[in-house]
């Protein structure tokens, strides 16, 4: 039987990027959850791409809050502990929080996300940590991943992969995970990136898939439910500078939808 330092827990924390959030209220009205925000406004080089100074700069953000949430001494403990919750990341720019936070699990488990977008570009340039390639960084750097499965992710954009790079994550589509749920032995961690939700339904900053808001809902109900799922992160906002949309409206419906979300994750 394999033992677990630290099941998943209950807190639930926005990293602020975009201000986005100040257009929405879900973390405002649940007081029954433990909800942080961690302010990463004023860090530079966060937008997409992510640099190191900009990582350094987000984990001890994240250091200090961990230390605050679970009161451990031991910081490797305190991280650990800290990624097995739920976290709202902003919009979609910034997907690679998931690699920040899945480095933090010292113990086997496997990469459940749900994405319209494979997130396995190589970098632009040099070893760059972005949200278009943090798959594969995770994939490449963390020990402790075993298997990666991707749902939801465009066709055309997974042809395009690196067939070796391909070989290294298991695709399904989205009827693919209707009746069924990705074969793991692993705790897993789930990604989820609302720009696989189909825009008649719900608008990301990014083009999108053809799920539907019940679709995902009911997988990560079941996946939940069904699997020992020991963290969570969310991201797929729409920017607050965003065009061609009214931003009021659609972060209202984003807002309500997070809260489904939370309810689905922590109400089973």
């Amino acid at each position: 039987m394999r033992m677990h330092i630290y099941s998943m827990n209950d807190h639930i924390t926005l990293f602020d990027f975009s201000g986005i959030y100040n257009e929405e209220s879900f973390y405002q009205n649940d007081k029954s959850s433990h909800f942080c925000i961690i302010n990463c406004r004023d860090i530079p080089g966060t937008n997409c791409m992510c640099d190191d100074e900009a990582i350094t700069q987000i984990k001890k953000r994240i250091i200090g809050q961990a230390f605050e949430m679970t009161g451990l001494e031991d910081e490797s403990e305190r991280l650990a502990a800290f990624a097995k919750g739920i976290h709202f990341i902003d919009s979609g720019n910034y997907h690679y929080m998931s690699a920040i936070i899945t480095d933090m699990i010292k113990e086997p488990f496997s990469l459940v996300v749900l994405d319209h977008h494979p997130d396995m570009q190589p970098p632009m340039f040099g070893d760059i940590l972005s949200c278009g390639g943090w798959v594969m960084k995770v994939i490449e750097n963390n020990p402790y991943v075993r298997d990666v499965h991707v749902i939801g992710a465009d066709r055309e954009l997974i042809d395009k992969l690196d067939k070796d790079d391909a070989k290294r994550v298991k695709f399904y589509g989205v009827s693919d995970v209707k009746d069924i749920l990705p074969d793991t032995e692993y705790p897993v961690f789930l990604s989820v990136d609302k720009d696989v939700v189909r825009r008649e339904e719900l608008v990301t900053n990014w083009d999108q898939g053809e799920m539907t808001k019940s679709e995902l809902l009911s997988f990560i109900k079941a996946i939940i439910k069904n699997k020992e799922v020991i963290g969570v992160d969310i991201c797929g906002e729409c920017a607050p500078d965003q065009e061609g949309i009214d931003v009021g409206k659609e972060a209202q419906i984003n807002d309500e939808f997070n809260i489904e979300i939370i309810k689905g994750i922590v109400d089973l």
